[in-house]
């Protein structure tokens, strides 16, 4: 195995913004699931509504990613609020420079997956169908870290890389009783789950933006 033995990058910040995807009539509505957290960070941060009916806005700062950070790894999850009183898919798309140093961090060093998908309350519809999680998503990238034999570098199931433009991460039948109002207890919550391995990196600072938006979906009967 090729070992690779660069500086510390400073940080990572990544930007989550989204907003209504079909707005008349509320009939499709994304926003805050609550307070987004972090753990096994050395002088990070992250910031969000904890309000399930603001919209959602996070920004986190992954703080130290070198092996100065002695945490095994470093996790963020972020809760997302979906209403819908349709078919509804979500997409997400990456906006951001990649960093020509290969050795720099790159999309494929943040994990970025999705669990613990729930109902928010007795106006959540319940339907027979599923509601899916597209592939490799579904997952906490946290649990599935290995090292590259080839690279010497931490890889997941599932991360940046996998996520270009208008890119479908979960789709299903109608989610609410009644409009999407964004009320408290009127549709479901998931989690979006990003995380870096502190590791060697060549120096830099990254920053990016996803956008989730939620739209009409493929036909699912409920």
């Amino acid at each position: 195995m090729t070992k690779h033995f660069l500086q510390s990058a400073l940080f990572f910040c990544v930007v989550l913004l989204a907003g209504l995807g079909n707005t008349f009539a509320q009939a499709l509505d994304i926003s805050s699931g609550g307070a987004p957290t972090i753990t096994g960070t050395t002088g990070g941060s992250v910031t969000g509504s904890s309000s399930v009916t603001t919209n959602l806005t996070v920004t986190i700062n992954f703080g130290e990613i070198s092996p100065s950070n002695t945490n095994s790894i470093i996790k963020v999850t972020v809760p997302i609020a979906v209403r819908s009183n349709q078919a509804y898919k979500v997409t997400a798309t990456y906006s951001g420079a990649v960093n020509a140093n290969a050795q720099a961090l790159q999309k494929s060093d943040i994990g970025f997956g999705l669990r613990n998908w729930r109902a928010m309350g007795s106006n959540s519809r319940v339907c027979a169908l599923p509601h899916t999680i597209y592939s490799p998503f579904s997952n906490d990238p946290a649990s599935s870290v290995s090292i590259n034999a080839t690279t010497g570098r931490v890889q997941y199931v599932s991360d940046l890389a996998d996520v270009t433009t208008n890119t479908t991460i979960l789709s299903g039948p109608r989610l609410s009783n009644g409009g999407a109002s964004r009320a408290t207890n009127d549709g479901y919550i998931f989690d979006a789950i990003f995380t870096i391995t502190p590791q060697f990196y060549a120096a830099g600072t990254t920053s990016a933006t996803i956008t989730f938006t939620i739209s009409a979906g493929p036909t699912a009967a409920c």
